[in-house]
């Protein structure tokens, strides 16, 4: 998979995120709201279901604090592209590349 592909759902995932959250300051809803939204932007993510995600990615974690949230999106946008679409960068890369577009 092309590295811009990886990039433009990174850039698509993390405005979504970013403008839902601020609008609700409510984490767990702006990335259900992100994923339902990315469904098209890739064939492999049609099928996802955004709260078995969200459920098996957030056990034993405290999300208490803004900064938590904000890795824990990263973390989900990610495994997304990692482990969903099938990107063969590393989760390093993919993490560099989220952790600045991730804004709230």
């Amino acid at each position: 998979m092309a590295v811009n592909i990886e990039a433009s759902l990174i850039q698509n995932m993390s405005q979504l995120y970013n403008v839902h959250f601020i609008k609700n300051a409510n984490a767990g809803e702006a990335l259900i709201h992100m994923m339902q939204m990315t469904k098209m932007d890739h064939p492999n993510l049609r099928n996802i279901n955004p709260n078995d995600i969200l459920i098996s990615l957030s056990r034993g974690m405290n999300l208490s604090s803004r900064e938590k949230l904000k890795t824990f999106a990263c973390e989900v946008v990610v495994h997304l592209i990692k482990n969903v679409v099938g990107s063969k960068m590393t989760q390093a890369e993919l993490m560099s590349m989220t952790e600045p577009k991730i804004k709230a």
